[in-house]
């Protein structure tokens, strides 16, 4: 009997160093999670706008988790922060952006949808009963249209969208599509958010590649003085296919990720590099609530210095926002495994630490197992020493 009851203690000692087990994941069918319909990130003109509602899920996102974002929520949760979309326009219709979506001409009207999953992962609200939430939930919502209607790109719209963004008082500008450095409508543009003091994040790579279209060209570089991001999935990698890319300062998890469509409160799911780009928008959010007298320059290497170390930084919110050097985990606060490109080497500092919780839960689990033993044997003895034979055997 007292052997079952230890066996019993270091199996619950074991569950305990393991950890809740994980959040179900939203979009990931073979995971057990719901499978959400695809937002699209244009339309042809065949296609009428986007109607559906999507579909209900209570699961959480896997960024949640990867982000560590209830951890970084007690610090920042991006109250006084506006952060521009400009794309395909913002919907409020969705419960999770009702009420703090400010519309810029006829950005109101979302017909793509884009803009309105964009603007979700920015800021969307907590509502109960769901497992989604925005990386910034009380940050403000700047819509301005960048793109055509159904979505089409347009270098000169975009960087419109830009300077009008900056204008009409945005802290984060956000856009849909990779700018380019070398044209002259982006540099101006750029003049005026930096004179602004906005922080610019674009996507390092186009979203999807169109259909019929091999070998597409790398996205263009963007401006020194924006953040590009590209994206990465659940496993921390691009797919083979994903658009190619010239350069990019920083990644976040833009695989898979789950958000509102333009009509109703119903979830969807997309992947794409102007999806890191809002990501890396909403935590840029937290990082100006939580530090408001940072420049937009400051912030920017702040989002960098906080990342999590590799040949491309991977963004980590709650060393963006504690101050946290990049790869360190903060006191008491657990997080996800960093985010990597393939073939990354595991750094020293990530080894170290590793070996350090190994070592502490084994020594946890010694303990219990010997407090298994030994409590009993005490107990039963009412705490006096036990008896030995002549060869110092003990008796009984």
């Amino acid at each position: 009997m007292r052997r079952r009851t230890s066996l019993l203690l270091c199996v619950t000692a074991l569950a305990a160093l393991a950890g809740p087990a994980p959040l179900a994941v939203a979009g990931v069918a073979e995971d057990g999670g719901t499978a959400l319909p695809g937002m699209p990130d244009r339309l042809s003109q065949d296609q009428g706008c986007t109607t559906v509602k999507g579909k209900d899920t209570a699961a959480a996102p896997w960024t949640r988790g990867a982000l560590g974002l209830d951890q970084v929520w007690h610090l920042s949760r991006g109250r006084g922060v506006t952060v521009a979309v400009v794309g395909t326009g913002v919907s409020d219709d969705p419960a999770v952006l009702a009420g703090r979506v400010r519309v810029r001409g006829s950005a109101g009207k979302d017909c793509v949808g884009r803009g309105t999953f964009q603007a979700g992962l920015v800021a969307g609200a907590a509502m109960p009963g769901q497992g989604f939430s925005g990386v910034a939930p009380e940050a403000r919502i700047l819509a301005v249209r960048g793109t055509g209607e159904r979505g089409e790109p347009d270098t000169g719209r975009l960087a419109a969208g830009v300077r009008e963004a900056a204008e009409a008082g945005a802290d984060v500008i956000t856009v849909a599509s990779p700018l380019d450095g070398s044209d002259k409508r982006v540099r101006e543009a750029m003049a005026a958010a930096r004179a602004k003091d906005a922080l610019v994040i674009v996507p390092a790579a186009a979203d999807s590649v169109p259909p019929g279209v091999s070998g597409a060209p790398p996205a263009p570089v963007a401006p020194a003085q924006a953040l590009a991001v590209l994206d990465t999935g659940p496993q921390g990698t691009r797919p083979e296919s994903a658009p190619p890319f010239r350069h990019a300062d920083l990644t976040a998890p833009g695989g898979a990720l789950v958000g509102p469509g333009p009509v109703g409160d119903g979830k969807w799911t997309a992947s794409g590099s102007s999806l890191a780009a809002a990501i890396t928008a909403g935590t840029a959010a937290l990082v100006r609530s939580y530090h408001p007298g940072l420049s937009a320059a400051e912030v920017r290497e702040r989002l960098l210095a906080g990342a999590y170390p590799g040949d491309l930084p991977a963004l980590d919110p709650y060393g963006a926002v504690s101050g946290a050097a990049g790869g360190e985990a903060p006191a008491a606060v657990a997080h996800a495994d960093p985010v990597r490109l393939p073939g990354e080497p595991q750094t020293a500092g990530a080894r170290s630490t590793a070996y350090l919780v190994t070592a502490a839960a084994a020594g946890t689990v010694l303990l219990v197992a010997f407090l298994a033993v030994v409590l009993p044997r005490g107990r039963g003895r009412r705490w006096q020493p036990g008896r030995l034979d002549s060869e110092g055997r003990p008796l009984g």
